[in-house]
């Protein structure tokens, strides 16, 4: 994040590291030990997201192998979430808020993944996920929705809300040609994931990679796994791929925020860093920030003009990718 606070006086910009990106794992391997003590180690180098499975779900008991596991990656720095099917909106919500409460009850998670979510226009359907989004977020404060459509889906999905963060690829082939809708880009590379799997060597793990971060896509998993199961094992070149992404995240130029000039009172502010998708944020108490603009830039620089400042004697800036 990177802060200035125009007025009467403008100071200037913080510089901070580029966003991270993140790797979204759906762990459905069983503890102890194992696969999840790879987890913990990979929470070293880049903190994972991992998707706990027990039973197609939460199951209808707690599992001290479970609790355990969850707890020890907590510590490692990483974060887990709950698998939940939702049968592309044919399951009873009831049904669906069940499981999220025996998710919650049973281990410390930090968020649920809604599975087999639909990708249409349908109203319904929308209104399913969006009434499941806000159960989810009155459970408790900061909890993680991952939804997964697993392919393009509409954007109506993102903006309602019916997730934080929408998995919009989820194969075994075709993830070299594929196209993303032209409305990603409207919005951050931390909200969409991808899932690509059956990828058989180092080399296209690394350029799988290279093209989620192409297509403004903040969290990615790419493995050796395949069917029945691609998420029943750690890939053989784990230790790269989290050693890959951790360097790019190093890598990452610094992103900047400072004013180029003020006008009538209207401040313009250039971002500097990563070619990407930043929202830029403003706010006058520090307590309550609210977003002024998103905007993408092929380059590595991006202009903003805050034109609604005219009637606020300060404001205090930052960005975010």
């Amino acid at each position: 994040m990177k802060r200035l606070w125009f007025g009467i006086m403008v100071a200037t910009a913080l510089g901070t590291s580029a966003a991270p990106m993140g790797i979204l794992v759906p762990g459905y391997f069983d503890p102890p030990g194992g696969f999840w003590s790879e987890l913990n180690f990979a929470a070293t180098r880049v903190p994972p997201v991992a998707i706990m499975n027990p039973n197609n779900g939460p199951g209808t008991r707690q599992n001290p192998d479970y609790v355990a596991a969850v707890n020890g990656l907590r510590a490692a720095g990483g974060r887990v979430i709950g698998y939940v099917s939702t049968s592309y909106a044919a399951r009873d919500t009831n049904t669906v808020k069940a499981d999220i409460d025996r998710y919650l009850g049973f281990y410390p998670v930090d968020g649920i993944f809604l599975d087999e979510m639909t990708n249409d226009a349908n109203t319904s359907h929308l209104n399913y996920y969006a009434a499941l989004y806000q159960y989810i977020q009155k459970q408790g404060t900061n909890l993680l929705v991952i939804g997964n459509p697993g392919i393009n889906t509409q954007e109506d999905y993102l903006t309602r809300p019916t997730d934080d963060v929408l998995v919009t690829f989820e194969a075994y082939a075709g993830y070299p040609a594929l196209v993303v809708d032209g409305w990603v880009t409207n919005h951050l590379a931390r909200q969409f994931s991808h899932l690509p799997y059956n990828v058989p060597s180092a080399a296209a793990m690394t350029n799988y990679i290279n093209l989620a971060a192409s297509r403004n896509a903040g969290w990615i998993y790419v493995t050796d796994d395949a069917l029945p199961n691609p998420w029943d094992t750690l890939p053989a070149y784990w230790t790269n791929e989290v050693n890959y992404i951790r360097s790019l995240n190093l890598s990452a130029p610094a992103t900047q925020l400072r004013v180029l000039s003020v006008s009538n009172r209207v401040p313009s502010l250039r971002i500097s860093g990563a070619p990407g998708t930043y929202e830029l944020q403003a706010t006058s108490n520090l307590a309550n920030w609210f977003p002024l603009a998103t905007v993408s830039t092929a380059t590595n620089t991006a202009n903003v003009e805050d034109t609604t400042a005219t009637n606020s004697s300060g404001r205090l800036y930052r960005t975010r990718q």
